[in-house]
């Protein structure tokens, strides 16, 4: 993974958040998924689904209402809710170690702001964008999504143009025998042909596979090709 975006997020449920009236919100909603979410009383969904876009249109909301409704029952949303409020992944964030850009709408219903700046002020380098849409899913004729689309993309390829930047700076750490090796590897080789062709022992093959490995930062004979291919590698 080159860069990761996340949008509305949070690591922590709402049982984790020590946040009492929160909680007790999200209980009231999941207990009203248990008796209304299969009927054919729109009531109780939307209860659940206009926070997830307020600003949608009566029609919007019909077919988001009947979506929840067909996709799954009232027994798994009300599971799969109780297992949300519970998650907390606050002790993993540091160790996300690709560029990241983390979104979220000023007034989200569904995740309070706090929760994705949480994310980003744990999330080493972390970048965070403030949306100005009360919506959780975003609707195609607001200004929000409209920015959406263009600080990811602005995001995505600067992650792209500096990770193949800094990742064809990484060919140059090869020595001579090291492409050799890659070299060998890339014409599709096995370590075998690749000793013979150098005079060398077939452990000293594996070694050296094993060094362009770790400064390749790949762990594969497939990863390994593909990454001097993409980069233009050129075998001695």
């Amino acid at each position: 993974m080159s860069h990761l975006v996340l949008y509305g997020g949070y690591a922590t449920g709402w049982a984790k958040r020590g946040d009492a009236e929160g909680l007790r919100r999200y209980q009231a909603i999941v207990e009203l998924i248990r008796l209304g979410w299969g009927t054919d009383n729109i009531a109780f969904r939307q209860v659940f689904t206009s926070r997830f876009a307020p600003g949608a249109s009566a029609q919007q909301l019909e077919w988001f209402n009947e979506l929840c409704r067909r996709t799954t029952t009232p027994e798994i949303a009300a599971h799969l809710m109780l297992a949300r409020s519970e998650i907390d992944v606050r002790e993993l964030l540091r160790q996300v170690k690709v560029p990241t850009l983390v979104i979220h709408a000023v007034e989200d219903n569904v995740t309070p702001l706090s929760a994705s700046r949480e994310l980003a002020a744990e999330i080493p380098n972390a970048e965070f964008v403030q949306l100005e849409s009360r919506n959780h899913v975003l609707l195609e004729d607001e200004p929000a999504w409209s920015h959406f689309k263009e600080v990811v993309l602005e995001f995505t390829r600067r992650g792209v143009q500096s990770t193949t930047a800094g990742q064809a700076a990484w060919l140059d750490t090869l020595s001579n025998r090291e492409r050799d090796v890659l070299g060998g590897l890339v014409a599709g080789r096995s370590n075998a042909e690749i000793a013979a062709t150098l005079h060398i022992s077939d452990k000293t093959v594996r070694n050296i596979v094993s060094r362009i490995f770790e400064k390749l930062e790949v762990h594969s004979r497939t990863q390994a090709v593909v990454f001097a291919r993409d980069h233009g590698f050129r075998a001695r």
